[in-house]
């Protein structure tokens, strides 16, 4: 008889800002404390949940040459984490598409 070995905990709300903060920390290297989400909530188009949000320029720089903040869309699970610096069209498009901001 084969039986499939248990997966992993399916993520609930609880754990969205954990993992989302996982997954843009291992795209760049950001500390998770730039990292705001501004939407969270369950996927109207998938199973699990979908993230928008922006990552804070570097802290303690100003003027006109601070990094601007950085939008991201990741989907919870998966960790797909998509950022402006991937395309600021995509991101639109995924920000659109699952009414963030």
């Amino acid at each position: 008889m084969l039986a499939a070995a248990p997966g992993e905990a399916v993520p609930t709300m609880a754990d969205v800002p954990a993992l989302t903060k996982a997954a843009i920390v291992r795209r760049i290297d950001v500390p998770a404390s730039a990292i705001h989400i501004l939407t969270a909530k369950p996927s109207s188009k998938m199973p699990g949940f979908v993230v928008c949000g922006r990552i804070d320029g570097a802290p303690g720089e100003g003027g006109e040459n601070a990094p601007e903040a950085e939008r991201f869309f990741v989907i919870i699970p998966g960790d797909f984490a998509i950022l402006d610096q991937d395309g600021k069209s995509l991101v639109d498009t995924y920000w659109s598409e699952n009414h963030c901001e």
